[in-house]
């Protein structure tokens, strides 16, 4: 991987030549196109959200639970969208095991 020797950017290869938004460009040969940017597979990007069925780690809260009408739940929070907007807190119900998310 390579940046850019004006504006410190992360540069990458377009149309044979290497290319950054601020306008500076290289030529690149076939080897470090190979050596430097090839992936090997497709890479799938995937969230996961793991919470253990000993919820008895997890903080909890006062909640009424809409299915069972429980009272008290286990939250957590996930950063699933960009580091800049708020994270997605959710709710477990102790007692049926309901899972939901908070909404703001």
């Amino acid at each position: 991987m390579k940046f850019c020797p004006k504006c410190n950017s992360m540069i990458l290869p377009k149309n044979g030549k290497l290319k950054c938004r601020c306008g500076w460009e290289d030529e690149v040969v076939e080897e470090e196109l190979e050596k430097e940017y090839k992936f090997e597979k497709d890479v799938e990007f995937q969230k996961e959200v793991i919470v253990t069925d000993n919820n008895k780690t997890l903080p909890t809260t006062e909640i009424t639970c809409y299915k069972c009408g429980g009272t008290k739940g286990y939250w957590w929070t996930v950063q699933t969208r960009s580091a800049d907007e708020a994270p997605t807190f959710f709710i477990r119900c102790a007692k049926c095991g309901n899972t939901w998310r908070r909404s703001n």
